[in-house]
């Protein structure tokens, strides 16, 4: 079977898909993440850090690097909304560019979503009910409503753990006052589409990204990631509303302590948790089902599609 590599170039975080793939399936699967906060302070000055894309452009050389290794015959890149969003983002795709001969593919919104979608249809073979996708990512947050069927609604929305961390988190640990706030404007953000969401009657809620891996993972308290084992798992509100209160009484320093969190999400976790309760409690969903098939498979499928 032919090998393949995405890199998924994300606020947070870069992911590396290591994976063989033939007629629809994916095949020894491997992947990688290194959180390099690409996106840090592009909410508020519309522009990338120097430091922060030098330390990612590292990384993707470097995951370039291994997927050549690794045998892949074709690598795609994509990135997402730090990216898009800043007004310096051509000295960084240049940037990568140059390094590893690859042009990066900046994804609109609605793209992401779509991606995204494909990449958790992947993962589900035998539904016809209509799913919710939830991806919080460190910029933007995709939700998106469909099946095997197609997509019948998708929206990308501005609210992402990165970015809510950053307009409203400055106390260690979080001010009840500062709580507040970030909750309002989540809901000002979110509410416009819960009514139309509400219209489609979705059968289940399907959780993808780094916001949904983290809440599954510090549910099982999984010291060591192991995909088999988490995908499909199940997280109910009350579930979050625990984890978030615990969160909300800890300093960054106590958060990395806790089992099942990778340290460098301590900082942003709780903001990505609050966006996730906010979107379950006003929909009236009791719980999501975190799929580990996301916009890293999706992308693979979304670009051969292009090919073809």
């Amino acid at each position: 079977m032919k090998k393949y590599a995405t890199i998924d170039i994300g606020t947070n975080s870069i992911r590396l898909l290591l994976c063989a793939f033939d007629e629809g399936e994916f095949h020894n699967v491997q992947k990688k993440v290194e959180m390099t906060r690409l996106g840090k302070g592009v909410n508020e000055t519309k522009m990338l850090d120097f430091e922060r894309m030098l330390e990612t452009t590292t990384v993707v050389k470097r995951f370039a690097d291994e997927s050549r290794e690794f045998g892949a015959e074709e690598l795609y890149i994509m990135a997402t909304s730090a990216v898009r969003d800043a007004a310096n983002a051509s000295e960084f795709t240049d940037r990568v560019l140059k390094e590893t001969g690859i042009a990066i593919d900046v994804i609109s919104g609605e793209q992401e979503a779509e991606i995204g979608f494909a990449g958790v249809l992947a993962g589900v073979k035998d539904e016809s009910g209509l799913n919710l996708v939830i991806d919080i990512g460190g910029g933007s947050t995709e939700l998106i409503v469909g099946n095997h069927d197609g997509i019948l609604f998708s929206m990308s929305l501005d609210v992402g753990a990165v970015r809510m961390t950053g307009a409203f988190l400055n106390h260690d640990p979080v001010d009840p006052s500062e709580l507040e706030r970030m909750s309002r404007a989540i809901d000002d953000i979110t509410s416009s589409i819960y009514e139309t969401l509400r219209t489609f009657g979705v059968s289940k809620a399907i959780g993808i990204g780094g916001t949904a891996a983290s809440y599954a993972t510090m549910l099982k308290k999984m010291e060591v990631y192991d995909r088999d084992d988490i995908h499909g798992t199940k997280v109910t509100i009350d579930n979050i509303r625990e984890i978030n209160d615990r969160l909300m009484k800890m300093s960054n320093l106590e958060r990395k302590e806790i089992i099942g969190l990778e340290e460098k999400r301590a900082d942003i976790i709780f903001a990505g948790g609050i966006i996730l309760e906010r979107i379950l409690s006003s929909l009236n969903l009791e719980s999501f089902e975190f799929s580990d098939f996301d916009n890293l498979e999706g992308y693979l499928v979304h670009s051969l599609s292009k090919k073809q």
